[in-house]
């Protein structure tokens, strides 16, 4: 079994896999050694990968080195089931990379723009072939929103919301209409541009908004909420072999 760990810019997943089945999942906002432990009492571990974003404490990052048969700190340098031709692989958010891995699993053979909606949006492409052309970052929704609030003197921080109508006639659903809406064209121009030059393509939407833009869009598209894990754990799975 495979224990999988990504810790993000806010909340950090936790997976174990058989196989290519998930067993077991939980988002924490901070890990914990005493969460590793309780999950090596309860499953047969074997390998451990782990991807950070963010910082993790030198205690469970020492427990996760010593207490498994194998464990791997994905880095740019770590061999890949795909080929990555970012021109940075070093500055390449190790959560793009494994939703990449996931896309290209999950739809082999298959043009996939992955989508994801969290703290920032990503909108990053895998060809058909496997090779993993780059993307595009902007700021998340909530992100928009606070930003709007903080450097402004009068403007409040509002809760995401898509307002029905087309125009906001108050300030509240006039922000939500510019962050929200305004984020949703943004993809949704994205995928067209994509669409018109590689004919047939995936649309694959997976982090924490992705609710929201599933109900908003009329494109045709794949919600995977555990793209990431899913791919962390072909990495390794590549790597275990």
């Amino acid at each position: 079994m495979n224990l999988i760990i990504d810790i993000g810019n806010s909340r950090t997943k936790i997976a174990v896999f058989d196989g290519d089945i998930m067993l077991f999942s939980e988002v924490l906002t901070r890990l914990k050694v005493k969460h590793l432990q309780a999950i090596k009492e309860k499953f047969n571990i074997d390998a451990v990968i782990l991807s950070n974003t963010g910082e993790i404490v030198t205690s469970t990052y020492d427990y996760l080195k010593n207490n498994f048969i194998l464990f791997w700190h994905l880095d740019h340098l770590s061999p890949l089931p795909i080929k990555n031709l970012y021109e940075t692989p070093q500055t390449l958010g190790k959560d793009r990379l494994a939703a990449a891995v996931g896309a290209f699993y999950k739809f082999h053979g298959a043009n996939c723009l992955i989508i994801d909606l969290g703290t920032c949006i990503t909108l990053d492409f895998i060809s058909e072939k496997g090779e993993f052309l780059g993307g595009n970052i902007s700021p998340g929704i909530r992100m928009r929103l606070k930003a709007m609030n903080r450097y402004t003197a009068k403007l409040p921080l509002v809760d995401i919301d898509i307002p029905e109508s087309l125009f906001g006639t108050n300030t509240k659903n006039a922000l939500q209409n510019g962050a929200v809406k305004g984020a949703f064209r943004e993809i949704e121009t994205f995928i067209n541009e994509v669409s018109t030059k590689y004919d047939v393509i995936n649309v694959i939407l997976t982090g924490g908004d992705a609710h929201l833009f599933e109900k908003y869009t009329k494109n045709k598209i794949f919600v995977s909420p555990n793209l990431i894990l899913e791919g962390l754990n072909e990495i390794l799975r590549y790597n275990a072999h």
